[in-house]
């Protein structure tokens, strides 16, 4: 096939990303079901099968070619190494769902808490990096990318970041992390010590929202800890740091956006929200119609602050105007409503819920008993 005529992604020929189920893929953006056993990591060509013709984009490549086709930056574009020599550029360490919080969006699959909560049998799921390490920690490699569960409580996490510095490879990586930053610090390890020995660390800070709101969406989080954790952060050098605000925008955040961008401006902090691509009853396109305008308020009034990408504000308006997913709200409400019961939190009373549950659940049982 000629060359100039295959799909082009250098996360196939040098991403690769670890689940804990075992499992492996390119990047995190690929389809569940494509992802690959761990044991063909040694295979240099183990993703050669994406590589199709370019006016037929591999359908386990659909969230990147959907952001395309609407003007938002896939990550397909966003990851661009150095050079096109061989060898592994790009490591996504997700290997755990070991997590301190429960967020309402999330499950048992990426937080144990939640596995917990549920009482399923085998809380915990870790698929082992160690013994990977030498093939992919070398001079070819540019940038690590942790997530979790959460990172900061991953035992694995600081075992590679001190294998780095310990080989003299450090100097040489950027360090891009998802993190809820709820903790800075591991048993006597201080990370942003550890931070300042790597080329350069970006933090993407996972924060729906300001206050109450966040302890709520994000249960188990202390807002006290993430406010003190970001006035750690502000104070980095920003030619070696960047810190970003990265809230996923759903259903149930929305309503605190403006907040959210405006603590992002007064603090001179990056804004890069992630649109929740599922559970489909908490997206945006959720949203009843005698709450569009309330939703759409919010979303104009962060676009003012002039912090939001480019592109994501008018993919978002879109969601919230044509809400094709309207006939789940219910199945929201009584999401929110279980979890306030189970967990003995009131986020239900921060949403603007309560009135249209009344105007169409209860209001309708009493004109059903006229």
């Amino acid at each position: 096939m000629n060359e100039d005529n295959v799909w082009k992604c250098a996360a196939i020929d040098h991403g690769v990303t670890i689940f804990p189920n075992g499992k492996i893929g390119p990047c995190c953006q690929i389809q569940s079901d494509y992802l690959k056993p761990i044991s063909v990591i040694n295979d240099p060509n183990r993703f050669s099968d994406l590589k199709t013709p370019i006016e037929s984009p591999p359908a386990a490549c659909i969230l990147c070619t959907n952001n395309e086709a609407r003007g938002v930056e896939s990550y397909r574009k966003q990851y661009q190494p150095s050079d096109n020599l061989p060898g592994i550029k790009y490591v996504d360490i997700r290997n755990t769902n070991l997590c301190n919080i429960k967020c309402r969006t999330c499950g048992p699959h990426f937080s144990n808490k939640w596995a917990e909560e549920l009482g399923l049998s085998v809380t915990i799921k870790n698929q082992s990096v160690n013994e990977h390490l030498e093939l992919l920690l070398t001079n070819s490699l540019e940038k690590i990318y942790f997530t979790g569960g959460e990172p900061m409580i991953s035992r694995d996490h600081w075992h590679i970041l001190e294998t780095l510095i310990k080989s003299g490879l450090s100097k040489n990586i950027k360090l891009m992390y998802n993190t809820n930053l709820t903790l800075l610090k591991f048993k006597d390890k201080d990370i942003i010590d550890i931070w300042n020995q790597f080329n350069h660390v970006t933090i993407n800070c996972s924060i729906d929202a300001l206050g109450k709101p966040l302890e709520y969406i994000r249960s188990g989080t202390s807002w006290q800890d993430v406010s003190q954790n970001i006035d750690r952060l502000i104070k980095l050098d920003k030619n070696k740091f960047t810190v970003i605000i990265s809230p996923t925008i759903g259903i149930l955040n929305i309503w605190f956006l403006r907040e959210l961008a405006e603590f992002a401006y007064n603090n001179n902090l990056m804004f890069r929200p992630i649109l929740m691509d599922g559970p489909h009853f908490l997206e945006i396109s959720v949203i009843p119609d005698s709450l569009k305008e309330q939703a759409l308020e919010q979303l104009q009034l962060a676009d003012s602050y002039g912090v939001m990408p480019d592109g994501v504000t008018d993919v978002l308006k879109n969601k919230i105007i044509n809400n094709l997913n309207s006939h789940l709200f219910d199945h929201t409400v009584r999401h929110v409503l279980l979890l306030d019961s189970i967990r003995n939190e009131k986020l239900f009373d921060l949403l603007p819920f309560k009135q249209h549950a009344l105007d169409n659940t209860i209001h309708w049982f009493a004109e059903y008993d006229t």
